[in-house]
């Protein structure tokens, strides 16, 4: 049994709920209280040691986090997405949700698919400016209006874009980070207007 299946029924029920809420037609409108729980879930593992991924395999969770520290990045004044916890927030919401899961491993193969092409390597291996040239095109073909050839590239970072942002301001560092006066956390990457305007909700939830 799995740690996630031996949680006590009213904490695993929110678990199941908030990661169906994500791709449900009910999606951008979980509270915090139902975030802190899956954060306090990821927090218990990591102080009994480290995070071990539940759905995602190793590399796809290797993927995730470094997205996570490019999207939010530490020196933005705050604490990074990896730090808030932003990869095991997305593990843990993607083993209640086959459709979830399925979103993020079919976009890690994109992302490492894409990347060799490229420069002939994996989106982690790659260089720091390989993997923001590659962050850049997207949000360039996303702000174009389309994606062309790039499209399943531009809907993953999208989705990965948007749970990130989620996790980081559901989390205790991100909550701390709310006071931050100037904060750019979220011009990283050319951030969308609609983008802005659903962590602005997320926000006002608080």
């Amino acid at each position: 049994m799995s740690q996630v299946e031996g949680l006590s029924v009213s904490r695993r029920d929110v678990l199941r709920h908030l990661a169906l809420a994500v791709t449900g037609a009910g999606s951008g409108v979980f509270n915090l209280e139902a975030a802190r729980v899956v954060h306090a879930l990821a927090g218990e593992e990591r102080q009994m040691g480290q995070y071990v991924p539940k759905i995602l395999t190793p590399r796809e969770f290797a993927t995730v986090s470094r997205l996570a520290e490019l999207i939010v990045p530490s020196d933005a004044g705050g604490g990074s997405g990896l730090e808030a916890g932003a990869p095991e927030f997305i593990d843990l919401l993607c083993s209640q949700n086959d459709s979830l899961a399925d979103i993020y491993q079919q976009g890690v193969r994109w992302f490492d698919e894409t990347m060799s092409q490229r420069v002939d390597t994996g989106f982690i291996e790659a260089s720091l400016a390989d993997q923001t040239e590659l962050l850049d095109a997207l949000v360039e073909a996303e702000e174009a209006g389309g994606g062309g050839e790039v499209e399943s590239g531009v809907r993953f970072f999208d989705w990965v874009r948007r749970m990130t942002v989620d996790a980081y301001y559901t989390s205790p560092v991100g909550m701390a980070d709310l006071g931050y006066q100037g904060n750019e956390v979220l011009s990283q990457f050319g951030v969308s207007e609609e983008a802005r305007a659903f962590v602005t909700r997320r926000i006002e939830q608080m």
